[in-house]
């Protein structure tokens, strides 16, 4: 499916639905540059789920919603309910982890 990016108008409206993944982001952040190709690939792997990144610039009031102080950070929602936040860089085997725990 690949991963489409939002912003704060469209964030309830994405993650009220389904299983969705959040990739929280800033353009200045390097881990954040390191890990969105594997975002990008997981998105091709893991068709139960939505895959979305949000520039926390952009966004101040989701980041003050849900806490966000450092980046990355992933929010991983079910039918809008957030069932985990992971922060910072992971690798993939770390990251494919996440959806068989959450």
């Amino acid at each position: 499916m690949g991963v489409i990016e939002i912003g704060e108008k469209e964030f309830a409206d994405r993650v009220k639905t389904g299983r969705v993944l959040v990739d929280c982001y800033a353009d200045w952040c390097g881990p954040c540059r390191m890990l969105s190709p594997i975002i990008d690939e997981l998105s091709k792997e893991i068709e139960d789920y939505h895959f979305y990144k949000l520039n926390i610039d952009d966004a101040e009031e989701i980041a003050k919603r849900y806490g966000i102080m450092s980046i990355p950070t992933i929010l991983i929602f079910e039918d809008g309910e957030l069932k985990k936040t992971v922060i910072g860089f992971h690798s993939k085997d770390e990251m494919k982890e996440m959806f068989t725990t959450s």
